[in-house]
């Protein structure tokens, strides 16, 4: 599928959106665990259900980086590519981490996730980045 840089950012900011409802619920139901209101079965299922989500999302969104920012002329190639190389990197270090099934671990990687969709969003996914009359790239629909 075709996307404008704009119609990306608008899919990858429903994603964002999408990702910290996810990760609100993981912690209101760590919260619950950790008071002893209840198992840690609802818990698993929702982090279990956040990690599928992120992966889907990165996998979206490592698709369409480096073209859009190509295409934008914002930055040199080599910077491009060390940005998207490091940027998959961080991806691949939170979804590790989202494997802890202690709270305290699980409350850390949430931290961390929020803090790095906020880059995101001021640095990569930006209006001023993502003009639609620079280029159209392939992603994933």
């Amino acid at each position: 599928m075709k996307y404008t840089p704009s119609r990306a950012l608008a899919e990858l900011n429903a994603q964002h959106d999408a990702l910290r409802g996810m990760m609100d619920r993981c912690e209101e139901l760590a919260d619950e665990l950790d008071a002893g209101r209840m198992g840690p079965i609802q818990l698993t299922r929702e982090v279990a259900r956040l990690r599928l989500a992120f992966d889907a999302h990165n996998t979206f969104e490592e698709q369409l980086l480096r073209p859009v920012l190509l295409g934008s002329d914002a930055f040199a190639e080599v910077r491009i590519d060390r940005m998207v190389e490091d940027h998959i990197g961080e991806h691949r270090a939170m979804r590790a981490q989202l494997g802890s099934t202690e709270t305290s671990a699980l409350r850390e990687v949430i931290e961390t996730l929020r803090a790095h969709l906020v880059a995101e969003e001021r640095y990569l996914l930006s209006s001023k980045v993502l003009r639609d009359d620079l280029v159209t790239v392939e992603g994933a629909g």
